[in-house]
């Protein structure tokens, strides 16, 4: 639990730093355009390609886990927006929050506490977990953006294959399957583009949140709530639901729950605001979400190691 609180903590300095920039007029809202572009353009893709390049060949039963997993977290995203549909909510906002419902925080804040929880358990099957989250899933989030932003089947598709985030994760894909790796001194740049990625994002998390008016933040915003019950609650159920029907091994299921269950990433509030689709209501949910899951995660952390 105090692995999580941690974590959590310096989540929110990151985020905190952004609400004080922009109260004492060091950043504006052009400034936050500019972080979230970096972000989008440089360093998320830039991460990907050299996280997913370094990850080991996939066996084929893993296989078979990753696509149960993808399903279950499908099927979250799908009862949010058909929930949201169904509180009224406009089909864009229904649409963003269905990737906000089904987007983990796995990269940056599930794997190191599923390391310290599981130990050597996590190293084999997270990585293709978080390469599941942001080449698969990702991808239909940002198709789903696109065509909630207005544009035809076609350009949602187009929109997607060109969006930097999905080729990077591609590159990574590709070049781990190829067995090649990046020469060392591109390597390293990348690598240090990419560490500067989260830090980035969530300062312009911060930002969009000290734009707005605080009653606004807190509040319990409907499609916010919808979102964030889908991804701290429903996701680990049902995907605690296909790895018991998968009978996989216990160290399997073990980090697939908790990845599944870890907060909205902060990428989701970058990708809704490139699109311009529900990027306060995304705001709203990154940062109630991850508050929540303080006890959520923790509440799970001890159930999970003391299964046998």
């Amino acid at each position: 639990m105090l692995d999580t609180l941690i974590r959590v903590l310096v989540f929110f300095a990151f985020i905190g730093l952004g609400v004080l920039l922009v109260r004492f007029k060091r950043l504006n809202a052009q400034g936050l355009d500019g972080l979230s572009a970096y972000f989008y353009w440089i360093g998320f893709p830039s991460w990907l390609m050299v996280s997913f390049a370094r990850l080991p060949a996939i066996s084929p039963a893993l296989a078979g886990t990753v696509g149960g997993y993808v399903a279950a977290m499908i099927t979250t995203a799908v009862v949010v927006m058909l929930v949201a549909r169904l509180i009224k909510a406009p089909s864009e906002a229904a649409t963003a929050a269905g990737m906000a419902a089904y987007i983990n925080n796995s990269a940056f804040l599930g794997i190191p506490i599923a390391l310290s929880l599981f130990g050597t358990e996590a190293i084999h099957t997270g990585p293709v977990v978080v390469a599941a989250d942001f080449l698969i899933l990702f991808s239909l989030g940002c198709a789903g953006l696109a065509k909630a932003s207005g544009h035809t089947h076609r350009e949602a598709l187009m929109h997607t294959a060109r969006n930097p985030t999905v080729i990077g994760g591609l590159i990574g894909v590709i070049m781990m399957l190829a067995g090649f790796q990046f020469l060392p001194p591109v390597e390293n740049a990348l690598d240090v583009l990419g560490k500067s990625g989260p830090p980035v994002a969530l300062v312009a998390l911060g930002g969009m949140l000290g734009l707005m008016e605080p009653r606004m933040v807190v509040r319990a915003e409907p499609v916010s709530v919808l979102a964030i019950a889908g991804k701290i609650l429903l996701a680990p159920a049902l995907v605690a639901i296909v790895m018991t029907l998968l009978r996989v091994d216990p160290a399997t299921f073990k980090v697939c729950v908790f990845l599944s269950a870890t907060p909205t990433a902060v990428s989701v509030f970058i990708q809704t605001k490139m699109y311009g689709t529900w990027y306060e209501g995304a705001a709203r949910t990154v940062a109630q979400g991850t508050v929540a899951s303080l006890l959520t995660l923790s509440a799970l952390a001890i159930v999970l190691t003391h299964m046998a």
